[in-house]
């Protein structure tokens, strides 16, 4: 009789024993459930985050790959004029003052900040993660370094005395030769143009190269947030 109890309390306890495990291992299941909803819902605010700041981006390249090719175009037109010895005329003002300009890279990089606090495995689409770091590391440092070199050190050293001794800017995107015909034989003159326009073309390649890639990109996290 006393062994029958026994056995019964003994099952009891282990029947005990199995819900309790199973009650527990449910409830870590529920929170795991929680937890993942939560980081897809995290995930989700992020790419959104980072969809706002490369449209952003790719508004910004676009117009600066413009300005780049503007100067570039120019600076052809300008040693195509001084080489032909082609007659003054006034739309030369214009090229003669885009020479002075370049384009200036700001991009909108808060996103991509915050989710490198959190951590890039938040993004599960390999793709996207692999693209989004590329562009950031490679892409965009590319063209933030060479327009620092090229647009600005090299044209305050290098490029921005010759202009200003031989040009007179009258207003922003018009300058006038001292001596237009001067300048036909100023071989320093046209390679620094030369050189101007060679310069802004490959800063200008390198800013739609990184536009392509941030459409790219776009396109990734369009299709991901559509799932």
């Amino acid at each position: 009789m006393s062994e029958n109890k026994t056995g019964k309390y003994l099952k009891y306890a282990i029947g005990e024993i199995i819900l309790v495990v199973v009650g527990i291992l449910i409830a870590l299941q529920i929170n795991n459930w929680n937890e993942t909803d939560k980081r897809i819902a995290l995930e989700k605010k992020m790419l959104k985050e980072l969809l706002t700041n490369l449209r952003k981006d790719s508004l910004d390249n676009a117009i600066n790959a413009q300005w780049y090719q503007r100067v570039e175009r120019s600076a052809r037109i300008i040693n195509l004029s001084l080489e032909k010895k082609i007659p003054w005329h006034d739309s030369l003002a214009n090229h003669f003052g885009n020479l002075y300009t370049h384009g200036i890279s700001t991009y909108n990089t808060s996103a991509f900040e915050n989710l490198k606090s959190i951590g890039f495995d938040l993004i599960r689409n390999d793709s996207i993660r692999i693209t989004l770091t590329n562009l950031h590391s490679i892409n965009y440092r590319l063209v933030e370094k060479t327009e620092e070199e090229f647009s600005k050190d090299n044209h305050n050293q290098m490029v921005l005395p010759i202009l200003t001794s031989r040009l007179k800017m009258e207003r922003w995107f018009h300058a006038v030769p001292h001596d237009y015909e001067s300048l036909m034989e100023d071989l320093v003159f046209q390679e620094t143009v030369r050189f101007r326009g060679v310069t802004m073309g490959y800063v200008g390649n390198n800013t739609k190269d990184a536009n392509i890639r941030v459409g790219n990109l776009i396109r990734m996290i369009e299709k991901e947030l559509r799932k």
